[in-house]
């Protein structure tokens, strides 16, 4: 098993790993994490607690599910979870560690989604690209998993776009399917401040970055960006403190 960081941004570290057998059973006591299942198959086990006989190394009375590529999974902190790839597979997965604290955060938000199917996304996206023309916003989409606060969601990009500074917070890009283009930096033109955010134009000296399928993108806050794309550009979203 190896893992290597993607992305360091401050706070965070989104990293690649690779599975080739499986690993100890895990609990992060403060952190939740979020995995995105990039290529190869295998056995998710989650819930329940730590084999004493194993020296938990196990999980006993945990959920199994079998995960395949393009599967997205939130497992809150404090929680046992252990994966192990299919029989001469190796199983790629991002994973991002958030703290959280469910305690702290009770109704806020909504019901938590802690697993989304691959198989799911293919109406989940129709369904954001036949909203796309009524929305007030640049986008359409829907939660793909949620822990309130934590919430990370399917954007169904327009042509349109607007360029955006985030105040308070960073944002993780994945582009699920398709290609656009997110250029960063420079300075919003004709900006307008709508409380969280500063919304404008377009930019002025930006640097661009195409993006296609399986690309990752971290935009700091405080810097101008927006995502734009002729054609299909489908993100997972996510914003951090």
């Amino acid at each position: 098993n190896s893992l290597k960081p993607i992305i360091a941004a401050p706070g965070y570290t989104l990293n690649l790993e690779h599975r080739v057998a499986r690993a100890p059973a895990a609990v992060h006591p403060t952190d939740a994490e979020w995995m995105i299942v990039l290529d190869g198959a295998g056995t998710f086990t989650v819930g329940g607690k730590l084999a004493p006989a194993s020296g938990g190394d196990t999980i006993e009375g945990g959920q199994a599910r079998h995960i395949v590529k393009g599967d997205m999974i939130l497992v809150p902190e404090n929680t046992p979870h252990m994966l192990a790839p299919d029989s001469g597979v190796v199983l790629v997965l991002a994973t991002l560690h958030m703290p959280h604290h469910s305690a702290a955060t009770p109704g806020r938000g909504g019901e938590p989604k802690l697993f989304n199917a691959a198989a799911d996304l293919p109406a989940m996206m129709a369904k954001a690209k036949a909203a796309v023309p009524a929305s007030p916003r640049f986008f359409a989409g829907a939660p793909l998993l949620s822990l309130p606060p934590i919430r990370i969601g399917l954007e169904y990009r327009s042509p349109k776009g607007i360029a955006s500074v985030h105040k308070n917070d960073g944002e993780f890009m994945y582009v699920i399917a398709g290609e656009g283009h997110i250029p960063t930096g420079g300075t919003v033109t004709n900006p307008k401040d709508t409380g969280a955010n500063i919304d404008g134009d377009d930019m002025v000296g930006a640097t661009d970055h195409l993006m296609k399928a399986g690309d990752f993108i971290f935009v700091p806050k405080g810097l101008p960006h927006k995502a734009i794309s002729d054609g299909e550009f489908v993100l997972a979203t996510l914003h951090v403190q």
